[in-house]
């Protein structure tokens, strides 16, 4: 049960809890079954990813408040649907007042999500380090939401979302 418990761990990239890492671990989480669902999605990947960039794109033109960082495209001169290096797996914003708006999301009916709450330098798994600071890395981490970005996210989804943020604080 004791070795069982450690591999689940380790496959899980080192965490028994979300976004606490105890231990140095790996993504191998993919069994038969999701692997037979993914082999199917994989014929859709480029349209899907394509669908992610639009609805990316529709937030970064449509986003109009200086309170949010929104993220920056590495290549310059491009636009998000064009930028092929990146798939908006996610869609990260920044605020200083994340727990704030947080809760404004929620309770205008947007789904909202902390990714990765605790830096890397933080976690158990890193525990040398926990002494250390990088407070540039501990800002962004106290300031980072994840906003609902999906291949089936209608137009109309992705226009509440921008309609809600940009009301917030006003």
């Amino acid at each position: 049960d004791e070795l069982a418990d450690v591999v689940r761990t380790l496959a899980n990239y080192g965490s028994k809890l979300k976004y606490q890492n105890t231990c140095r671990g790996l993504n191998s989480r993919l069994d038969e079954i999701q692997a037979a669902a993914l082999r199917v999605k994989l014929k859709r990947l480029t349209a899907d990813t394509q669908q992610r960039r639009v609805v990316a794109q529709y937030y970064m033109d449509h986003i109009n408040t200086q309170q949010f960082i929104l993220p920056v495209l590495a290549q310059n001169n491009t636009t998000v649907l064009n930028c092929l290096s990146h798939v908006w797996h996610l869609f990260v914003l920044r605020i200083s007042d994340r727990d704030r708006l947080k809760e404004y999301l929620d309770k205008n009916g947007v789904q909202t999500l902390i990714h990765y709450p605790i830096p890397p330098h933080k976690q158990q798994a890193y525990r040398q380090w926990n002494h250390r600071c990088f407070s540039i890395t501990e800002q962004i981490h106290q300031q980072v939401l994840s906003l609902p970005i999906s291949p089936v996210m209608t137009s109309s989804e992705a226009a509440t979302v921008v309609e809600v943020l940009n009301r917030y604080g006003k």
